[in-house]
């Protein structure tokens, strides 16, 4: 059984990191559209983190399909090889025993002595020559799993990468929830923004700018208890329960996109 692994700390992260962090979040943000992670997204990831390639992929590990996938090594993973690999996988067998999704590298999990002695070394690493893998989860799920995968065909990946990408992945859980409710929001429910008025469309907008209800009411000059049957009478025309689902449900390019890191108030007070 493979043991837990210990997890880098934050103080690995320069000023410089935190800011390029913050750009990157907001970046993708801005890229998420009826897909949450295109192409251009996962590439920026890749520049965040160095490495030589990088996907995102989401898989359905019952029925063994792949269900998205983004990258810059045009390969899906798809092929019987992977499948026939996948569950040997030293990365997938911790993620298995322990539903640890957060930011591994796989020499967390294996040494390189041990790797090389593997049929995944062989066949799957070995032939690309990628000698380091860093991979993280946005998903808590054995069945199905949503992960960001970098290698490299040299040198390990740091502290500092492994930190960086656990700093990021919360907002990237967070765009992929977000990018999945509106889509079924713009299927079920189509044409229910036009139900709004003038005022509850505009309070709506302000909570996707991060607002709390207090700050709504200081912005509008009217009560904290008007924005609440403001925001009551939102999701009842959009069928919706909370701040996130009423924001997702928003017509247009970024809708999704209004929520950024002071997005997070979205689930306070309503």
């Amino acid at each position: 059984m493979l043991a837990p692994c210990p997890r880098a700390s934050v103080r690995t992260v320069r000023a410089d990191d935190l800011s390029a962090v913050l750009e990157f979040v907001e970046l993708a943000w801005a890229n998420a559209g009826p897909r949450a992670f295109p192409l251009e997204t996962v590439e920026a990831l890749g520049e965040l983190i160095p490495c030589d390639t990088i996907g995102y992929c989401e898989i359905d590990r019952v029925n063994r399909r792949i269900l998205d996938y983004a990258g810059n090594d045009d390969d899906g993973g798809g092929d019987e090889l992977f499948w026939s690999i996948v569950d040997e996988h030293p990365l997938c067998q911790h993620h298995q025993a322990y539903a640890d999704f957060s930011a591994l590298r796989l020499s967390d999990v294996i040494s390189h002595a041990q790797l090389v002695r593997t049929r995944v070394y062989a066949e799957w690493f070995a032939p690309v020559g990628v000698v380091a893998e860093l991979e993280v989860g946005i998903a808590q799920s054995r069945v199905r799993t949503r992960n960001f995968v970098l290698d490299r065909t040299t040198g390990d990946f740091s502290d500092r990468d492994v930190t960086v990408l656990q700093m990021v992945a919360p907002h990237l859980k967070r765009i992929e929830e977000m990018t999945r409710l509106r889509g079924a929001l713009e299927v079920t429910e189509p044409g229910r923004f036009e139900l709004l008025t003038s005022r509850e469309g505009e309070v709506l907008e302000l909570v996707a700018a991060g607002l709390t209800n207090a700050g709504i009411a200081e912005r509008l000059w009217i009560s904290p208890g008007t924005v609440k049957k403001h925001l009551d009478n939102v999701y009842a025309k959009l069928g919706v329960t909370n701040r996130a689902a009423a924001v997702a449900a928003r017509p247009g390019p970024g809708a999704t996109g209004d929520i950024r890191p002071g997005g997070s108030r979205s689930d306070q007070a309503s």
